[in-house]
């Protein structure tokens, strides 16, 4: 009986003549961002007893849509593969395990009343988030704005704003000043 093993690969291809693609010698591995080489995945791939499937390679910069509410799969991963994490600022949790957000809310009503759809489900309008912070910003005065592919702006409950991208959080308002205490005599 085969076994099965997901394991979520990725590495640098490159296109030389004659239309061949070649791979680079290390790629990761997205669960724990590891260190993969090549030379392991071919082994693997080997093995009689290992099923392997390969999916097809998604282009981070395409605009995917759909028609409805619901985020296909195509869509889904391409979001994950952008994000790589939960995009609230500060969280690391990987965004495989996160929820797909429309970060404009989707209208359920606009079509039947015949209006346009305030918040398409399309790539530049969803962003991955744990549940905790999907919950957070669907029930607090927590909300986010898109800036650019994988790039958000966040504004707390009072007002704090803060930048997450694929490099992480920058908070946007300059730091308080350090309180200043009288010295004791």
């Amino acid at each position: 009986m085969a076994r099965e093993v997901v394991l979520h690969a990725h590495f640098t291809a490159t296109s030389v003549e004659g239309g061949q693609t070649v791979f680079g010698p290390t790629g990761r591995l997205e669960e724990g961002q590891r260190l993969l080489l090549l030379e392991q995945v071919r082994a693997w791939c080997g093995e009689s007893r290992t099923k392997v499937t390969v999916k097809p390679v998604i282009d981070l910069n395409a605009h995917l849509e759909a028609s409805g509410y619901e985020v296909p799969d195509r869509i889904r991963e391409q979001v994950i593969l952008r994000d790589t994490t939960c995009v609230f600022p500060f969280c690391t949790r990987p965004a495989r395990g996160c929820d797909v957000d429309h970060v404009i809310e989707y209208d359920h009503d606009a079509e039947a009343e015949g209006r346009p759809q305030p918040g398409p489900t399309l790539t530049p309008n969803l962003g991955a988030l744990c549940r905790f912070h999907h919950r957070l910003k669907t029930h607090t005065a927590w909300h986010y704005d898109v800036i650019g592919p994988g790039e958000f702006v966040w504004t707390s409950p009072h007002g704090h704003r803060y930048r997450r991208d694929p490099s992480g959080t920058t908070p946007l308002d300059p730091p308080p000043e350090p309180s200043r205490r009288p010295r004791r005599p």
